[in-house]
Order: structure tokens, then C-alpha cells, then sequence
């Protein structure tokens, strides 16, 4: 009985043609076709996938974060 060969998803890293040439920026996913969650290379590394929008919404989160952390410093002084 031969064992069925699973497609692999193949994604690689958002950016890796822009980076130095690092082998696991390069690494493509080694998990299934079609899974979800993150990506997963060959030597473990994990990585998801982002939209503008997630960008965005991180960048505001962590400007408010460190506004309101300035703002603290200020009123302690």
C-alpha cells in the first residue's frame, strides 16, 4: 500500500524577496495545503499572514499605548 502525498501549502514569508538572502526567510510553509492558522516552515518557524488593515490597527494600538505612557510620565513629574 503506498502512502497518499499530501499537497503542502507552500506560502513563504510576506516580504522574503526583499530581505538579505537569509535560507529561513526563503523556507516556504511545510503544512498542509488549505490549513488554517499560521505557516510553519521547515525548521518550526511560524508566521501569519497580515492585512493592511490588522497594520494599521496594531500601529494605532501601540501609539495610543505609548502616548498614554508619556501622558503618565508627565503627570507624575
Amino acid at each position: 500500500m503506498t502512502p497518499r502525498i499530501k499537497a503542502l501549502c507552500g506560502a513563504r514569508r510576506p516580504g522574503w524577496q526583499q530581505r538579505p538572502p537569509l535560507v529561513c526567510s526563503r523556507l516556504p510553509c511545510v503544512r498542509e495545503a488549505g490549513h488554517e492558522g499560521v505557516h510553519r516552515d521547515a525548521l518550526a518557524d511560524t508566521w501569519a499572514i497580515t492585512s493592511p488593515e490588522l497594520e494599521y490597527a496594531l500601529a494605532i494600538l501601540f501609539a495610543g499605548e505609548q502616548l498614554r505612557e508619556l501622558l503618565d510620565e508627565g503627570s507624575r513629574s
